[in-house]
Parts: structure tokens; C-alpha cells; sequence
């Protein structure tokens, strides 16, 4: 089993910082990681396969849509609990974790933008685990910049027929319906409204595309050097017969609809990020305390000190962050910039503390029970996605000179 460990970093009483509803499910997240032994974790990322079966599971516990209210099958909880399992599942490397973090986002649109007849058709087998979700924004030529996109959507009597490439979709090779970006070209069935920003007509649209659409095709899987077994791959779009009834939002609106997304995304992958850093810190500190024991450092740890008080600061920091914009969502003044700061503070030290790990510990730390290995590739590729972090502090220093 995976040694279970409480959060936050220092022993402080965690009841001072979270609820009784928050723990719990901290507390149900931890039981469910208990159940996944330490072979299955590495099988998982070894043989890059997607375990279907625990994402339903968790679906079952009321983890796959936790932050919504009930009314569509959402267990009424809030974001900061959905932030404690992420950073749980994390910090222990569940196989599930990013598609889990992927499910919620693709719901968060639905739930904002869709209709009542999308909302009864996607939200409620989506909570249950009948539907796997998938978001296809990034392609291979558009990651960051949405204006980049060149998939197609073009108005064709009662459908839109999309053509494109989305890439290193995660979830795509399993997802039951995907949330898609594309860009209208002709006319839409409603007039698309000039932006008010620029006064130029904006033309990105989102659609809710179910897997078998005609026209609709898995493309290309990857075989990744980390966030491994998440069915990551491509999406192609070759004359995709969408119904209207399936466009998420007004025609133009899919800038407004992926931002709704992409912004709590981003604190979820804060949360995980301080997982993967607290689960690199916890491997390392059993690691060093079984040397001590042994006589093979001595209690000053032979000079390492600095480096470590430096790893502690910086898991703390990024869960500071992260359970601040956490917080901000809950309370209905979500902050843009805020959940930048935590994605890339959390996301750079994932990398800084599971690099350091290995370096302090040596060899030992590429032993894959250890987990430390796993994350540092998995942190690489959180610095990565959802807005590189030069993205992220592009995007910060903007508000700044507002």
C-alpha cells in the first residue's frame, strides 16, 4: 500500500485550516488511494494504460463532480475539497488523477453555459462515471494562443461539420464526449456578436462532440515521459457532423467558454503540483531518516539542511497559493491571475523539489516505489499544460501594468 501522510507539510491541526466537510473528503480520498497498491501504481505508468475501472470508482464516491451542486448529480461539495483530493492523489501518484482533474473541467462549461437538455445529457451519467470527459482546445499548431486554433466548423443545414487536429488531448482515447474549440467559418446559426474588446468579430465556438459522431476518429496515441496511462492522444475531425443543439454557448462565445474552464483548471493543477512536491518531500524525508538510523549521515544531515528547509518553503508556499485561489473560487470572486501565480508557483516547485530529491539521495531516488522519478516527469509536464508558466507570468506581469 502507499504510506499515507497528512497535509499540510508542518504538524500544524489541519482543523484549523479546513472544514469537517473539507476533511472528509480529504479523508475519502485517502482511503481510496489506500486501496491501490504501490504495483498497480507503477504498472499503470509503466505499460501507459488508463484504469477505467478506478476513475468509476471515484465517480461512485462522488469524486467526479464534487465541486457542483446536486441538482445535476454534483455531490455539493466545494473547490477547495476538490483541491484536497487532488493534491492527495498526487502526492500519491493515482492513476486517475488528471482525468479526474480533465472530467471536472469539461463539466464546469456544461454547467455554466449549457442548456437544460445538455445539462440532463452530459452532467448526470458524468457524475455517475458512465461518461468520461475530454477537452480538445490545444492542437499542433495552437497550445497557449486560442487565436491560433485551425479547426473548422462550418454551418451545414441542421449541423456544424468540423475538420482539424487537436493534440495530447488527455482522456481522448477514452472519453465518451469531448468538449471542442473550433473556429466558425461562413455563417452560424445565430448572428456571432462583435467582441467588445477589440470590435472585431470573434468566431471560436464550442462544441460538445460525442465519440461516435460520425467523422470523428482517435488519432495518434503518445507514449509520454510522463503523465503516463491518461490515454493522451489526438483527436481528428474529418467532415464531424455536429447537431446544433450540440454547440456549448452562443456561436462566438468559445473564448469566454474555455477561459470559464481553463482558470479553475489551473488551480487544480496547482493542487496536484503541491501533491507531487509533498510526495517527492515525503520520499525523500523517509529516505534520510533511515540513513540517520543507520549512522550513514548524521543528524545535520552532513550539510543538506539548507536545501531541505528550502524544499519545505517551497512546498508550503505553493499550497499557500493554491488553497487561496481555491478559496476565491468558493467564494464567487474566482482571480485569473491568481490561479496563474499558484499553477506556476506549484508546477515549478514540483520540478525544484523532485529534482533536488533525486540529487540528494542519488540513485535511490530512480527506484520507482520511491515515486520521486515519477514525479519529476510528471511535474516537466505540469509546467507545461493548461498555459506554459512563461505563459502564466506573461499573463501575471499584464495585470500588473494595467
Amino acid at each position: 500500500m502507499l504510506e499515507t501522510r497528512n497535509v499540510p507539510t508542518h504538524n500544524s491541526d489541519q482543523s484549523l485550516r479546513y472544514s469537517q466537510e473539507q476533511l472528509a473528503w480529504l479523508k475519502k480520498a485517502k482511503s481510496f488511494a489506500d486501496r491501490i497498491s504501490i504495483e498497480d501504481v507503477i504498472k499503470a505508468d509503466v505499460e501507459n494504460s488508463f484504469r477505467r475501472d478506478l476513475f468509476e470508482q471515484a465517480c461512485q464516491e462522488g469524486l467526479g463532480s464534487l465541486p457542483f451542486p446536486t441538482t445535476y448529480g454534483g455531490s455539493g461539495g466545494d473547490y477547495v475539497s476538490f483541491c484536497l483530493v487532488n493534491e492527495e492523489f498526487a502526492r500519491r501518484c493515482v492513476p486517475i488523477m488528471s482525468s479526474l482533474g480533465v472530467h471536472v473541467l469539461c463539466q464546469e462549461p456544461v454547467m455554466r453555459f449549457g442548456s437544460e437538455e445538455q445539462k440532463q445529457r452530459y452532467l448526470l451519467p458524468s457524475a455517475s462515471g458512465k461518461f468520461l470527459a475530454a477537452f480538445g482546445l490545444t492542437e499542433p499548431n495552437a497550445g497557449s494562443d486560442t487565436a491560433a486554433l485551425e479547426t473548422t466548423a462550418k454551418l451545414e443545414q441542421d449541423a456544424y461539420i468540423l475538420n482539424g487536429t487537436k493534440t495530447f488531448i488527455t482522456s481522448g482515447a477514452s472519453a465518451d464526449f469531448y468538449i471542442v474549440m473550433a473556429k466558425v467559418v461562413g455563417e452560424a446559426h445565430k448572428p456571432i456578436q462583435p467582441r467588445a474588446d477589440k470590435g472585431t468579430i470573434d468566431t471560436i465556438t464550442a462544441f460538445i462532440v460525442e465519440r461516435d459522431y460520425p467523422g470523428f476518429n482517435i488519432g495518434q496515441k503518445f507514449d509520454m515521459l510522463g503523465m503516463r496511462g491518461y490515454s493522451t492522444c489526438e483527436l481528428v475531425f474529418s467532415d464531424c457532423r455536429v447537431p446544433i443543439s450540440n454547440t456549448l454557448g452562443e456561436p462566438g462565445e468559445g473564448r469566454k467558454v474555455a477561459l470559464s474552464s481553463l482558470a479553475k483548471g489551473r488551480v487544480t493543477i496547482a493542487a496536484q503540483a503541491t501533491g507531487w512536491a509533498q510526495g517527492a518531500l515525503d520520499a525523500l524525508t523517509t529516505v534520510l531518516k533511515e540513513e540517520i538510523s543507520k549512522g550513514e549521515i548524521d543528524n545535520n544531515l552532513n550539510g543538506m539542511a539548507s536545501i531541505l528547509g528550502d524544499m519545505i518553503m517551497q512546498v508550503e508556499s505553493a499550497r499557500v497559493l493554491t488553497y487561496q485561489a481555491a478559496a476565491a473560487i468558493d467564494s464567487g470572486d474566482s482571480d485569473v491571475t491568481l490561479a496563474s501565480m499558484a499553477k506556476a508557483t506549484a508546477t515549478d516547485a514540483a520540478m525544484k523539489v523532485s529534482t533536488d530529491a533525486i540529487s540528494l539521495i542519488s540513485s535511490q531516488g530512480l527506484q520507482p516505489e520511491l515515486l520521486i522519478e515519477r514525479i519529476f516527469r510528471d511535474a516537466k509536464a505540469g509546467q507545461i499544460y493548461e498555459g506554459t508558466n512563461q505563459i502564466q507570468r506573461m499573463l501575471i506581469a499584464r495585470t500588473l501594468l494595467k
